[in-house]
């Protein structure tokens, strides 16, 4: 056995059990502990002697970071990557944790509580359903619970490598109770610890604040007063939402436990999950509290910040103030010209009372300056409108911003959209919708389309197809107008059927007329309501940039190039699984075969190419391979842009069955597809009848559109039967998409529930 010593922080007492870090680390060579391992198991003592192997490591010693060091902005724990034993209190149910259906979670405080210092909370996660560790997870891990567990320190990176959520991924080692205590009560907390305002910079106005507020990440806090703002809808139906104190400062609410999802819980926040119950936020809502547990994430474009993640429905406080409701704000005419009068609608309600009054502001550029402002007329129930006159729009090509506030009987106002990050955006353009960069190019921080959830029609977008919903190609349609920025944007058919855009091919070049835009996981999307096709041709050539402003997600390289064809050359696959110890079927690559990181670059998973194969990584690619070229359509998801490679032909060295010219799908009859009970309640069984055995990609999407759930299975020929848990689901009509190499086909179901 080798021992090594590290210095830690001085005047540290010896690590016992829920303590403070002892000053010296000590690690097992990696062949002896092997060798010792194997000794163990002969006798028998494994699994559980093998987790007595691993050192101690308190909760607080594992996140710990020294103060000049977040003075730098880096957060990672000194014990990242190795295997470590933690002890800790559950705060959590981990059947609650809602980010994921491959992988459950749950949090660990030191039992010493959170009163009496920072560094006291853990994420721990369960990486793999179907591994071993998941022997005892469910039943040891349950709240009040004092547990010890087993498993490697992780981070999970989001904008920098340098930066993520400290996190303890358990591996094949049974867990055990050790005791049993109290759940401590929520440290309270400012804001102003974790993000401050900061009027001068609209890119980034809540600069988060490592420094001070690093020591919380994982902790369960309080916040006392708070005024919910930033309300808004993405995803099925999911809410996003920020609270603001009295410094002005904002943090996020993120969702990441289910009682925070659709069905929401009741406006009061004191009764379990109501399916039938309003949206339990608002815009101007105040409450006594919010409680909840502290997490660092940068995901989309957005800047790097502190959110909160509430465990229970009792995190929510009482409700204070209760203003009135303001949603479906409206611009008409969504693309007006100069002299054109434009009217803003929008549907107002007051939960607990009546709607006394409501008034527009508007004001030219995209934030601030000098607002007029008109009184707001009932035109119908819940429904107001005020029509701001014509002579107010001189300058074309001329961004303008509104928006609303509405008093109730109680005297409270309710404002939406807020003016802080505001969506209430639209822009004279005297010639209308020309190129995609009209409707990508936007100044609203993280990307989204000024003409988000708005109808486009009598566009003039010409451009070609540069990939399709084959299962030999990328799974999605692009489309560009052009080579540069600003010229990809993604595609998708209506869900009535009413185009036939599912069905052109490479290189296609069409007329797009009418379409409905959507921010589908902030990737900006066209529903496509009328084109018409020109003819054949050739895609346009992929674009080059340069690699580590991509890696860097500089805006300039990333967000004008989503949804566009793009060319690295002469690289190196320098990471084989960036996602190990589970595999995505993504790998990195970089210029440098020296580095151990690079760009993303993803693999056969869902809404990506089912001809590279799920491990087209490990199974077709070497560690260190040179590539003359790769190309893709860049993309962003889960914290990262990535190229998708379209098939194999887009990496140098591979080729597909179909070439670059990718054959048209056929198409089953909707009622070749079974799905049944329908109506469903909680389940739903669909049968297949598929020819040859194959990748087969699952869609659910409701009736806005929305992709509500996902997936993608290898099945055998004949009626193949697939189950679908629809407890979660919202009543109302949904959409079935299936795609195999076999065809297309569809089918419509029915949620009812009583």
């Amino acid at each position: 056995m080798e021992l090594t010593f590290a210095t830690l922080r001085p005047a540290i007492p010896d690590e016992a059990p829920f303590s403070t870090p002892k000053p010296t680390i000590m690690r097992l060579k990696f062949p002896s502990f092997i060798a010792l391992a194997t000794f163990l198991l002969g006798l028998g003592f494994l699994p559980q002697a093998m987790g007595q192997g691993f050192p101690l490591r308190s909760i607080d010693s594992i996140q710990w970071v020294h103060p000049d060091t977040l003075l730098t902005g880096k957060t990672l724990s000194r014990y990242a990557g190795d295997t470590v034993r933690v002890r800790g209190l559950v705060i959590l149910n981990p059947r609650d944790h809602a980010l994921s259906t491959s992988w459950k979670a749950t949090y660990l405080v030191d039992t010493m509580g959170l009163a009496d210092g920072v560094w006291k909370g853990l994420l721990v996660r369960l990486p793999n359903l179907a591994d071993s560790s998941a022997v005892g997870f469910f039943s040891n891990f349950q709240v009040g619970n004092i547990v010890e567990c087993t498993g490697v320190v992780a981070e999970y990176q989001d904008a920098s490598p340098n930066s993520g959520e400290t996190q303890l991924n358990l591996i094949g080692v049974a867990s055990s109770v050790l005791g049993f205590a109290t759940p401590p009560a929520p440290r309270p907390s400012f804001m102003n610890l974790f993000m401050v305002y900061d009027p001068n910079n609209p890119a980034v106005p809540q600069q988060i604040q490592k420094p001070t507020g690093e020591g919380y990440e994982g902790m369960y806090v309080q916040f006392n007063n708070v005024l919910v703002t930033n309300v808004s809808t993405f995803s099925g139906g999911r809410v996003s939402w920020m609270l603001r104190d009295a410094s002005g400062s904002e943090i996020n609410v993120r969702d990441a436990v289910r009682f925070f999802r659709p069905p929401f819980v009741s406006s009061t926040a004191s009764v379990p999950p109501n399916p039938g119950a309003p949206v339990f936020v608002q815009q101007g809502k105040v409450f006594s509290h919010m409680r909840g547990v502290i997490t660092e994430t940068n995901f989309g474009t957005l800047y790097p910040r502190y959110e909160i993640i509430p465990l229970t429905p009792s995190d929510l406080g009482a409700v204070m103030a209760s203003p009135p409701f303001i949603s479906r704000w409206k611009a008409t005419p969504a693309v007006p010209r100069t002299s054109n009068p434009v009217t803003i609608g929008a549907r107002i309600v007051d939960l607990d009372g009546s709607v006394s009054s409501a008034k527009l502001f508007y004001a030219p550029g995209v934030s601030g300056g000098v607002y007029d402002s008109l009184p707001m007329t009932l035109v119908a129930p819940d429904s107001f409108q005020a029509t701001i006159p014509g002579s107010v729009f001189t300058q074309n090509g001329a961004y303008y911003h509104y928006y609303i506030r509405a008093t109730d009987n109680q005297n409270n106002n309710g404002v939406q959209p807020d003016t802080i990050q505001s969506f209430g955006l639209f822009r004279v353009m005297n010639g209308g919708i020309n190129r995609v960069s009209e409707i990508q190019e936007t100044p609203v921080v993280g990307g989204r389309s000024i003409f988000a959830d708005v109808v486009l029609d009598s566009m003039q977008l010409r451009g070609r197809i540069m990939s399709t919903l084959d299962p030999s190609d990328y799974g999605r349609i692009i489309f560009q107008d052009g080579v540069g920025p600003w010229t990809g944007i993604t595609l998708r058919p209506d869900n009535n059927g009413s185009t036939d855009i599912d069905t052109r091919l490479r290189g296609d070049s069409i007329w797009i007329k009418k379409a409905l835009v959507v921010e589908d996981f902030g990737i900006t999307t066209l529903e496509v309501l009328d084109y018409d096709y020109i003819a054949p041709g050739q895609p346009y050539q992929a674009f080059r940039v340069p690699i580590d402003s991509v890696i860097a997600r500089r805006y300039n390289y990333t967000e004008p190039h989503e949804s566009s064809l793009l060319i690295f050359d002469s690289v190196y696959v320098v990471n084989q699984n960036p996602d190990a110890p589970s595999n995505f079927g993504e790998f990195s690559i970089y210029p440098d075969s020296s580095q151990a990181s690079g760009l993303r670059v993803r693999g056969g998973v869902t809404l990506s190419s089912l001809d590279l194969g799920q491990n087209f990584n490990t199974d077709s690619l070497t560690f260190r391979q040179r590539l003359n070229f790769i190309q893709g359509i860049l993309t962003f998801n889960f914290s990262n842009w990535k190229l998708q490679p379209r098939n194999r032909s887009d990496v140098d060295g591979f080729g597909t069955s179909t070439g670059t010219s990718v054959r048209p799908l056929g198409r089953w009859e909707e009622s070749a597809i079974k799905a049944y009970p329908n109506p469903a309640t909680d389940q739903l069984y669909l049968e297949i009848p598929l020819k040859n055995a194959g990748d087969v990609r699952i869609r659910v999407m409701d009736a806005s559109g929305r992709t509500v759930w996902s997936d993608q299975k290898v099945l055998e020929p004949g009626l193949a039967p697939i189950k679908l848990e629809t407890g979660t689901w919202n009543r109302g009509m949904y959409l079935l998409e299936v795609l195999h190499k076999d065809g297309l086909g569809t089918a419509r179901v029915l949620i009812s529930r009583p």
